[in-house]
């Protein structure tokens, strides 16, 4: 558990493929593996939770705050690795119980050093050549078919607040209407409703959102807006560092203050550290 600090964030990179573990920003609910490491899709936050005598792991996606888990069901894995629904699908989910075994990992220090990352379900994550980049899946190990190991990479994280991305440009989806649920957090680090808000926002620009929220929550200075999201009841909150996702799925925000002890707690990852 030592490769995985609490409230740090990671890279995870098959050993075999080479590619990154990426969370998919357009449905919000799937992975998928790309090379490109660069971005919040591809950063990870580790949660570690205190379960009974032991620890369990849970991994939330840097980009919306949704956790890695995978289906418990005993289908074959072979349902999965043929893209036939079902079985052994790695999905995003919500966090809305704890603990949530769905979401829980387990790793395991390989001889190379690197990780294998059993699943609660007492499979392991595997990522598959599929050749479409969609190849993640959970299954039984096999002596056949070695379980895949996963290369760790630390994400140092960035000291002050990010500069917000540019803002995207004109075009059909950037014209996306999606509905808007916000919050604005007390300064003690609580979340009764100070100030709440619900609108109608167009486009995907966070640059955008930031200056409509300051202004219906009543903020004096705009900078002082920080964006966050929260998977699920028991998720963590999640900073949002990238523009808003490619469809108009309602969102649900909790506004954090600079400067306060939510604000104070929160981790940016420095994507783009070499």
């Amino acid at each position: 558990m030592e490769r995985f600090q609490d409230r740090h964030h990671v890279w995870l990179r098959s050993r075999e493929q080479g590619l990154y573990l990426h969370a998919d920003l357009a449905d919000g609910s799937s992975v998928y593996l790309h090379p490109y490491r660069a971005t919040a899709r591809a950063a990870w936050a580790v949660h570690v939770l205190h379960h009974f005598d032991g620890r369990m792991l849970m991994l939330h996606s840097a980009a919306n705050g949704r956790y890695l888990a995978a289906t418990t069901s005993p289908w074959a894995a072979t349902a999965a690795r043929f893209g036939l629904g079902g079985g052994n699908r790695v999905t995003l989910r919500d966090l809305d119980r704890l603990p949530m075994f769905a979401a829980g990992w387990f790793p395991i220090v390989s001889a190379s050093g690197d990780v294998l990352l059993g699943h609660a379900s007492d499979r392991f994550l595997r990522a598959i050549d599929r050749g479409d980049g969609n190849g993640v899946t959970v299954e039984v190990s096999d002596s056949r078919r070695p379980n895949t190991p996963w290369v760790v990479e630390a994400i140092p994280p960035i000291e002050s607040i990010p500069r917000l991305p540019h803002l995207v440009g004109i075009g059909h989806i950037a014209r996306a209407i999606r509905f808007v649920r916000a919050e604005r957090a007390s300064t003690d680090g609580t979340f009764p409703h100070v100030a709440w808000a619900c609108f109608e926002f167009t486009g995907r620009s966070l640059f955008n959102l930031r200056t409509e929220l300051a202004r219906r929550l009543n903020f004096a200075v705009v900078s002082d807006v920080i964006m966050c999201v929260r998977a699920g009841l028991f998720g963590r909150l999640t900073p949002l560092i990238t523009d808003l996702p490619p469809n108009n799925v309602t969102m649900e925000i909790i506004v954090v203050t600079a400067g306060t002890i939510d604000a104070n707690e929160l981790r940016f990852p420095n994507v783009g550290a070499v």
